[in-house]
């Protein structure tokens, strides 16, 4: 068996590249829309926290430990 490591021809190299670069590019916008859609959803939970945290009625205090 001949399990010689052979380099493939410019052409090939090329094509290649330019898919490896076009991949990277996906995963990049990918990365991107998911970082938009968790700052989006960080901002909604963010929404709904701050009126149940500044409302009054529902402080509870805490007993000191003495």
């Amino acid at each position: 068996m001949n399990n010689e490591f052979k380099i493939p021809d410019p052409e090939t190299r090329a094509r290649d590249i330019a898919n490896l670069r076009a991949a990277c590019r996906q995963l990049d916008l990918t990365n991107l829309l998911l970082d938009e859609a968790i700052a989006l959803v960080d901002a909604h939970l963010l929404k709904q926290r701050y009126p149940r945290i500044s409302s009054e009625s529902n402080y509870l205090p805490t007993q000191s430990q003495s």
